[in-house]
């Protein structure tokens, strides 16, 4: 939240709150709730940012962590507990049925999108190869665009084919970061929240 009052309103923030239910943990680590599209929670991913440069921050452990491992640790969940993982923000497509769908990869890009285009309906994969046929059967009769980074563009065509074959929705893969990009650019992977940071930071200034 200290990072996104750089960039963002406090009206914009508190949308973003609101929407995406988002939560911390005692040594403010950001929780990003996964509830499906029946409003069930199915874990939440628990990260860790910069606040000044809003970056995730990498331990030597790993950067992320799960809700479900620590509820098992605890034994309120079983060992054999299936996670079954759907898009971060899922539950706002019942909530916009007429919204276009916009999915990127990363959570924080998710909902720094959310705030400027606020017409779409804004979920994130959480990775790479986190978007799946099963998880898009939520997407049927919808309007979608994918937003991969730039490392995944090619990716994310070939699995865009992929959906069309079995869940009836229109998709198509964004070609704005690809448009726009520069050598040196494409080498960092770059995603469309970092375009806008930059952007957004220049405009407060």
């Amino acid at each position: 939240m200290r990072f996104l009052c750089e960039i963002l309103t406090d009206e914009q923030i508190q949308a973003i709150g609101e929407n995406y239910a988002l939560g911390a943990t005692k040594t403010s680590e950001v929780i990003f709730w996964q509830i499906d599209i029946q409003g069930k929670v199915r874990t939440g991913k628990i990260m860790q940012y910069n606040p000044d440069t809003g970056r995730r921050l990498k331990h030597e452990s790993g950067a992320i962590d799960w809700v479900h491992n620590k509820l098992k640790k605890i034994g309120t969940l079983p060992e054999d507990f299936n996670l079954q993982q759907c898009f971060f923000g899922e539950h706002l497509l019942k909530l916009y049925p007429e919204k276009t769908v916009a999915i990127v990869e990363s959570e924080k890009s998710a909902i720094i999108a959310s705030a400027i285009v606020s017409d779409s309906v804004w979920l994130s994969t959480g990775q790479l190869n986190g978007l799946s046929i099963e998880k898009a059967k939520v997407l049927k009769g919808r309007n979608v665009i994918l937003l991969p980074d730039l490392s995944g563009y090619d990716k994310w065509c070939i699995k865009a084919d992929e959906i069309k074959l079995f869940v009836e929705c229109e998709i198509k893969v964004s070609t704005i970061l690809e448009d726009i990009v520069t050598e040196a650019q494409r080498s960092k992977g770059l995603d469309i929240a970092d375009y806008k940071i930059v952007e957004l930071k220049n405009k407060k200034k």
